[in-house]
């Protein structure tokens, strides 16, 4: 019983010395900076502290390497504030930012909401970027990733109307969600050879006018591409890895005009409702499967092969144009020493006929257009194997030139004497 009262005294006493310093915060360390510029946060174990604050009134900011004596490290001006604000002092100032190369991280939100920015600078020392970054810098125009910048963060540049250039390095892998939303000025973009993750509607509602996806993306969110208002061609790349077409991809894009589907694609499901001025789709898988997604309307027509019966199927059923895009098939293939001479039947409706050969373990390339239904390969030599094969071209109702897929290979070879 002693020991009890004993334990509730201790505890008392320890009450009342705390109620001695009600402004005493255990929760943070804010410091304010010896100029009255910058707000940090301080590691004194390791001389290093993170910024987290700006007070100063400057257009061109340089944030310096070292505040009150302590290493910058670390940008966190979005630091325990709600997203997207930030910790930026009469921010509508600010045009240009320097980051020094002492800094290694950036966080969320970091330069969000800066209106008149329009440069920054970052040295290849930063190797972590947060997620919004850049969200709704109205006057942002060009950016350049930077070498160590690999995964594009979500909605890094979300709301940044004026932005017009993005240049991606080739070793960018994944593209964030929703991380170019409403950029309505960007009307290009490459997307580098090594991208496999678009994340989802990471181009909802920009500006591009054409894209060609690469195919070494394996990982599409759903409405990449929705309501590109401005989009009207687009090229999935053959051989992609990426199987189905994700829901709502392209839907919206109101000028839409014409879209290749590649080979190794297998189905869609509501890849392009609300595509009122789509045209032309190419579709070069024979089992192609099409679970929903095109609209009836008095431009579209869809193009495969007659062997794509779920294609034909699907169009009967839905009332949609359906036209054959088949290769023509051989009529006769005939070798001497030097030349081969190639025939195949005429294909209706075809607007010409274009001729791939392939030398020995080299890779097929175009050789020739021609409007007739026979070519001659001449200059052909003993002990090498040469294979060949023709695609029919057609125009479509925009009188643009649409390729079918390539006849059987005819390979030829002459043992050397």
């Amino acid at each position: 019983m002693r020991n009890i009262k004993k334990l509730i005294s201790i505890m008392l006493v320890f009450m009342v010395v705390m109620m001695g310093f009600p402004m005493m915060s255990f929760a943070s360390n804010e410091v304010n900076s010896a100029d009255g510029n910058w707000k940090y946060l301080p590691d004194y174990n390791n001389n290093t502290c993170t910024i987290i604050g700006y007070y100063g009134t400057d257009a061109d900011v340089d944030i310096p390497s070292k505040v009150d004596q302590l290493k910058v490290t670390k940008l966190d001006l979005g630091y325990q504030v709600a997203a997207p604000h930030n910790r930026w002092n009469k921010n509508e100032n600010v045009i240009s930012i320097t980051i020094p190369s002492t800094v290694t991280a950036v966080g969320n939100w970091c330069f969000a909401e800066l209106p008149n920015l329009k440069k920054i600078t970052i040295p290849s020392s930063v190797k972590e970027f947060g997620e919004e970054l850049f969200k709704y810098c109205t006057s942002l125009e060009e950016f350049t990733v930077p070498a160590k910048m690999t995964v594009i963060p979500p909605e890094i540049f979300r709301g940044c109307t004026s932005l017009s250039k993005v240049t991606l390095h080739s070793k960018v892998t994944e593209i964030g969600y929703n991380a170019f939303e409403d950029c309505t000025s960007l009307k290009n973009i490459k997307l580098p050879s090594g991208l496999k993750v678009l994340g989802g509607q990471c181009f909802i509602r920009t500006g591009l006018e054409s894209v060609s996806i690469p195919n070494t993306v394996s990982d599409m969110g759903s409405g990449v591409f929705e309501s590109c208002s401005s989009l009207t061609s687009v090229k999935l790349t053959a051989n992609t890895a990426v199987n189905e077409l994700p829901y709502n991809t392209f839907s919206g894009c109101t000028n839409l005009r014409t879209v290749t589907i590649p080979s190794n694609m297998k189905s869609m499901f509501s890849g392009f409702s609300d595509c009122p001025n789509l045209t032309t789709v190419i579709i070069r898988n024979d089992s192609f499967k099409i679970l929903g997604g095109f609209e009836q309307t008095a431009l579209l027509t869809l193009y495969s092969s007659s062997k794509a019966s779920n294609v034909r199927e699907y169009c009967t059923k839905k009332g949609i144009r359906w036209k054959a895009l088949d290769p023509p098939a051989w009529s006769s293939k005939k070798r001497t020493v030097t030349t081969a001479t190639l025939k195949w039947k005429s294909v209706q409706d075809a607007a010409g006929y274009k001729v791939y050969k392939k030398t020995g373990t080299g890779s097929y390339k175009y050789v020739k257009t021609v409007t007739g239904t026979s070519y001659k390969a001449t200059g052909l030599k003993r002990g090498t194997t040469y294979r060949f094969y023709v695609t029919t071209l057609k125009k479509d109702a925009l009188g643009n030139l649409i390729e079918s897929k390539g006849s059987t290979v005819y390979k030829t070879y002459l043992k050397k004497l």
